[in-house]
């Protein structure tokens, strides 16, 4: 072990103490005692020689900025003389173990440099909580008078820091290479035992958020669950970040910017995350504020970031810029009550009420932690310190109440996101029965066996989108021996548009008794449609064939049928359930043998492909050149990319008296 006899004043130093370390064994020892000190930089005081009996004293347990030096940055050396006697079972090797420094030093035994932290000006980099262990060599005769030297660094203080910063603020240890290992080890696992309840939870935001994650790329319009992931993963990040293992490896302000740009992450993510958990996102005015604070709040933390980079040549404009900017990002933060008073009024259920109370309580101890951290030298609070102390410890863990209110709204929010999840599911096995049953109802309205039709050979089609949609026809016998054929499209979708088709089929059966006027039943269906389609209206074309070839249509905007190649050409009209005062006309028309007529929906027409462009006119009019068939139709807008429901529907002229059963 190493022995501490006494401190005795050394050669050429009268005021300078010599700290003896006798019979050098597997031990260690703190570097205590009085240190010499002096601010500013040169670099004869790495020199053994060199006369510090001027300098003055100071404590290495503590900063400087607590003895004396309130506020001080830049360079500062601390000297310290040794008397080491080594015996001859004592240890053959020794080192030093350094505590973590503030900001970047290097270090001097007996002039010669041994090892660094950081980097020192004029490119300094400087890192937090960072412990090293350095080889100390003696000389071989076992007794070494020697002189160790810390060059120290303090970078310029920023809007968090105390006064009482800079410099050493724990002794220095000498002992031996495989004791000094041992106590590094032995302070990893401590450090990482305290860590354990943080690790537990980090691994429950990352399954949680992978849940989340995988629900939000399963129905990409359920933004809650992708702001409840990347809230989650800022979380992670930001408890990783801080870690010892982290900490140490990466720079300063590395680490300063890094933490800007997840806390920012995590501010935008929870307001969008409350937003669409309380149902807050149709309020435009709402929505938009959001956007204004979101704004601010990145542009705040970026520029904050932009002054980290820039931080060792601020100066104190800068200084104050980063004051600002941190003022005004902290700020940002309380917009998040403005979403949960909203939020409240909308009276929501238990689960969303446990998420407001929640993110209620870490915000506000969040804002009051950061709040009480900025500018602390001129205001002296300790707030932050005593909110940042372990409530308890379970197992050697300490556990804060930042991370006990943490834990609270994870899992307010993990109960929140799963009612609604459930929520979903029932709606959305709500919205499949009700597309069932308007998909029952539509295929009343479209016949899959068609009727027997003298002179005439019918072929249908019909092929459905992924929605249900308003498509109908009719075939019709009438009294006098004719036959009503009627094609529409009623606007919508779903159970609102098949219940609108269901009313359409069903009065025009009842004044298909009374009249076979195609123009007639028309009229009649708009005067009793209108105001009864919600909003909606239908486009309808009615044919009534007769047996020798006569046809009579009437059209309520629907598209024009085509007669063989050509279109036939009708006056404009108004689709049903518009105009009640809107009169339809009849058309005349002779069908000769083998004519063709061919009568679609709009589902033909704006069947759209891959680069969005619509199947349109003209490749209508070119298809039906050829006089194609219903399937070959429906099959050819199909392939070109369908958009809507698809119904064809061709009516051929057959010799007198043929009677040929619809195909």
């Amino acid at each position: 072990m190493l022995f501490v006899i006494a401190s005795q004043p050394a050669a050429g130093a009268q005021s300078a103490t010599a700290l003896i370390l006798r019979d050098v064994g597997p031990g260690m020892v703190d570097v205590d005692g009085e240190w010499q000190f002096h601010t500013g930089d040169d670099m004869a005081w790495a020199d053994p020689g060199y006369d510090d009996s001027a300098w003055e004293h100071i404590k290495a347990d503590d900063t400087w900025g607590a003895q004396g030096h309130p506020a001080y940055a830049g360079f500062a050396w601390y000297r310290r003389h040794l008397e080491i006697i080594r015996s001859a079972a004592g240890a053959q090797h020794l080192a030093i173990l350094m505590p973590p420094v503030d900001d970047a030093y290097e270090l001097y035994w007996n002039g010669q440099k041994i090892g660094s932290q950081g980097q020192l000006p004029p490119k300094p980099v400087w890192y937090y909580g960072h412990r090293q262990s350095l080889a100390l060599v003696l000389s071989p005769s076992g007794a070494t008078n020697g002189v160790l030297a810390v060059r120290v660094w303090k970078a310029p203080l920023n809007s968090t820091d105390p006064a009482s910063v800079g410099g050493l603020n724990a002794l220095p240890i000498i002992g031996d290479a495989q004791a000094i290992a041992a106590k590094v080890g032995q302070g990893d696992f401590s450090r990482m035992r305290s860590g354990l309840y943080g690790r537990a939870i980090s691994f429950f935001f990352l399954l949680i958020g992978t849940v989340s994650f995988l629900a939000w790329l399963q129905d990409r319009s359920k933004s809650l669950y992708l702001w409840f992931a990347v809230w989650l993963v800022a979380k992670i990040a930001l408890f990783y970040l801080s870690s010892d293992r982290v900490i140490e490896r990466i720079s300063a302000t590395a680490f300063g910017c890094s933490l800007l740009i997840l806390h920012t992450i995590e501010n935008c993510s929870i307001f969008f995350l409350l937003l669409y958990l309380f149902n807050l996102i149709e309020n435009r005015r709402l929505r938009r504020w959001t956007w204004i604070i979101i704004g601010v709040n990145v542009g705040c933390g970026l520029a904050d970031a932009i002054v980290l980079l820039f931080w060792v040549h601020a100066g104190l404009t800068l200084q104050w810029l980063d004051a600002i900017f941190t003022i005004v990002w902290t700020l940002c933060q309380l917009f998040v009550f403005v979403l949960l008073y909203q939020g409240f009024r909308l009276k929501p259920d238990v689960s969303r009420k446990l998420v407001a109370i929640a993110a209620f309580l870490v915000y506000a101890h969040e804002i009051l932690r950061i709040g009480s951290i900025q500018g602390q030298r001129f205001t002296g609070w300790t707030l932050y310190s005593r909110m940042s102390v372990p409530l308890f410890h379970i197992a050697g863990t300490g556990i804060t109440s930042r991370q006990i209110l943490e834990t609270f709204l994870l899992a307010a929010l993990a109960y929140a996101l799963t009612r609604y999840a459930m929520e979903q599911r029932r709606h959305t096995a709500a919205i499949e029965m009700e597309l069932k049953s308007a998909q029952e109802v539509q295929q009343i309205m479209i016949p899959e066996a068609l009727p027997k039709v003298a002179g005439y050979a019918i072929e249908s089609i019909y092929q459905s989108a992924l929605e249900v949609g308003g498509d109908f026809f009719q075939i019709i016998p009438l009294a006098d021996d004719s036959t009503l054929v009627v094609l529409g499209d009623v606007s919508g979708k779903g159970l609102k548009a098949a219940m609108n088709v269901a009313l359409i089929v069903g009065t025009l059966r009842t004044l298909a008794e009374f009249s076979s006027s195609p123009a007639a039943m028309l009229n009649g269906l708009n005067r009793r449609l209108v105001g009864r389609l919600q909003g909606g209206f239908a486009t309808t074309l009615a044919f009534r064939l007769d047996p020798f070839g006569d046809c009579t249509l009437a059209n309520a905007g629907h598209l024009p049928p085509f007669l063989n190649s050509s279109e036939i050409v009708l006056e404009p009209s108004l689709p049903l359930g518009i105009d009640p005062d809107t009169e339809y006309e009849n058309t005349q028309i002779a069908l000769n043998n083998e004519d063709r007529l061919t009568l679609y929906t709009d589902g033909v027409l704006e069947a759209t492909n891959k680069e969005g462009e619509l199947y349109g006119f003209e490749r209508v009019a070119a298809l039906l050149a050829d006089r194609p068939d219903a399937a070959s139709i429906a099959a050819t807008a199909r392939a070109f990319g369908q958009e809507d429901d698809i119904t064809v529907l061709t009516i051929t002229r057959l010799p007198v008296g043929q009677l040929t059963e619809a195909l």
